[in-house]
């Protein structure tokens, strides 16, 4: 995921694009909504100026039913200002609700269709973080862009002509009044978006220590280990550090807040001057002064409340950037055409490095796969075994060489072809807190096919657990949790109920025993009779069932061959396996 730069206007474009998919009828009746209460708010100006003037009329002398007319529109202007705001506040609240869940929706997607290689890489999970804001901040953003559009620039443009045509001078004061709140929320917008920019990754760090304080998963181990002294002081070092760069930037508002406050009280104040030197002069009339106060007064208030909704949006469009920035990126797009599983499994000089890594993982990597046939691939710890599967099923693309089903690279493909037709079960697989068909449906959930089968090849029986099909397998939601071997029986059953012609087993029976370990592969090899199937593992006492071993050690692939011929060369692999068997001797 590559970091660039996005223009405001393409920001902006997108912005409109995306919330006028997510519900265009809210965005029309938003738009609706601000017209008619800008609107009312001139409306209102201009009747009370006839007011005033109806007033002074009727105090020299004139009829006073001259003051009835201003006053019943006023009246009605008053009726319907409430119900405006009722309407308008029904529209915000809707236009957010359906343009916040489309933007989600956006993000999550974005989310799906990236590469299993980028979640390595720290600055792209900050990235996702601060894409996370953006799809919360963007629709309010262009909802305060819409209204001002259609409710503050007209309510405050046809007043400043109302201004001007009494006198031009007004018009200029008025923007003096403007212009430095404007520039403020300018300054603030910048600042945020800088900060959220540099402080991602503070802030996913203090997040985590404050997991590792409370959260159930690390919960045994803290308690054990006494370590919550420890995390707590990382969790207040790290929130330390995030409020002082917090603090700092809110310094740097204050201070600029206070100048261009000082200069907005100096543009209001220049305005009542003036005002008072037209009276004094007799070029308007007190009836007039009082209209133009009050509506010098309303649009202040308006400024006010448009500058602090700029500020809101400008805020909420530069998260929003953080968002685009993510939806522009590049996807894994390629062929959306099946690409059979069932055929040979080709890696060509096959190299792979993890990001911000300078040293290869896998090296040179030439293997073919019989379709139909299982591979036990064995080696220590940090040989390239997990990487190396999955670099087989597309997880990772190669960064040198080429994965090939048949004679067809596998980078070609979108994920919905190059995840058809593979099952695999990781060792660190997932514990689902889902009823335990769902846990086992999860590749399918609305799937019609019984579990059973999957469950008694797997060698499990919910009975024999206690449980049933609808037990959730966590205590936290009133369920029940499992033992780490019956955990992985249930990841089993759920591998083998996808529908696969190739599936990997890496090491997900590091819970069980070795025997039980070797009985599990036996059974697995003859449910998978007609399929390619690879297992993982650093038990080799397991290996001898499958056709052909591959072993690795620091990324390459240093013996190949069946078990017997493997042991008859008295290499690595024989090695290994005697050094195992020392474990078990007694």
């Amino acid at each position: 995921m590559k970091e660039k730069k996005i223009s405001a206007i393409k920001i902006l474009a997108n912005l409109i694009k995306y919330t006028w998919r997510a519900s265009p009828a809210t965005f029309v009746v938003l738009v609706i909504s601000s017209l008619f209460m800008s609107s009312l708010g001139f409306l209102e100006i201009i009747t009370i100026e006839e007011l005033f003037d109806s007033a002074v009329n009727v105090a020299t002398g004139a009829a006073v039913e001259l003051i009835y007319k201003p006053m019943l529109v006023l009246l009605g202007i008053l009726v319907l200002f409430p119900v405006g705001e009722w309407l308008e506040y029904l529209v915000r609240g809707y236009f957010w609700r359906r343009g916040s869940g489309y933007m989600k929706f956006l993000h999550h997607g974005r989310i799906n269709h990236m590469r299993s290689i980028e979640f390595e890489n720290a600055a792209n999970i900050d990235e996702l973080h601060k894409a996370t804001l953006g799809s919360e901040d963007a629709p309010n953003g262009l909802r305060v862009i819409v209204q001002i559009l259609f409710l503050y620039l007209p309510y405050i443009l046809s007043l400043m002509v109302y201004l001007v045509s009494i006198k031009p001078m007004l018009g200029f004061t008025i923007v003096l009044i403007f212009i430095p709140t404007l520039i403020l929320q300018l300054i603030r917008m910048r600042q945020n978006f800088d900060f959220e920019d540099k402080i991602a990754n503070r802030r996913r760090k203090t997040r985590y220590f404050e997991r590792c304080i409370l959260s159930k998963e690390y919960l045994k181990e803290t308690f054990l280990n006494d370590s919550f002294g420890y995390f707590y002081q990382l969790f207040t070092e790290s929130n330390r550090e995030f409020s002082k760069a917090l603090i700092a930037i809110k310094k740097r508002i204050l201070k600029t807040s206070v100048l261009m406050k000082l200069l907005n009280a100096a543009g209001f104040l220049s305005v009542l001057a003036l005002l008072v030197y037209y009276v004094y002069r007799g070029t308007i009339s007190i009836g007039l002064f009082a209209a133009i106060y009050y509506s010098i007064s309303k649009i202040t208030n308006m400024f006010r409340r448009a500058i602090s909704d700029i500020g809101e949006a400008l805020v909420g469009i530069a998260n929003t950037s953080f968002l685009v920035r993510l939806l522009e990126g590049d996807d894994r797009s390629g062929k959306k055409n099946t690409i059979s599983k069932a055929q040979d499994i080709h890696l060509q000089d096959v190299c792979f490095t993890y990001p911000n890594s300078k040293e290869k993982a896998l090296k040179n990597i030439n293997l073919t796969i019989k379709a139909g046939t299982s591979l036990a691939i064995v080696g220590e710890n940090g040989s390239g075994k997990s990487t190396l599967t999955k670099i087989i099923m597309g997880l990772y693309d190669p960064t040198q060489g080429v994965v090939k089903y048949g004679n067809k690279p596998l980078n070609y493909y979108a994920d919905t072809s190059r995840f058809n037709g593979i099952s695999a079960v990781f060792q660190d697989f997932v514990k689902y807190k889902l009823s335990a068909e769902d846990n086992i449906k999860i590749s399918n959930i609305t799937s019609k096919a019984m579990t059973e089968d999957a469950l008694d090849k797997a060698g499990v029986s919910l009975a024999n657990l206690s449980i049933h099909s609808e037990t959730i397998l966590s205590r936290e939601f009133g369920g029940q949790d499992l033992s780490g071997g019956e955990w992985q029986r249930i990841a089993i059953a759920r591998g083998l109920y996808r529908p696969h012609d190739l599936i990997v087993l890496d090491e997900p029976t590091a819970a069980i025993d070795p025997i039980e370990e070797a009985n599990v592969f036996e059974s697995f090899k003859e449910i998978s009779v007609g399929k390619t199937s690879i297992f993982v593992t650093h038990r080799l006492g397991s290996t001898k069932i499958a056709d052909r071993i591959i072993v690795m050690e620091k990324g390459e692939i240093v013996e190949e061959g069946t078990h017997k011929e493997l042991m008859i060369l008295e290499g690595r692999y024989h090695a290994l396996l005697k050094s195992q068997a020392q474990w078990y001797e007694h």
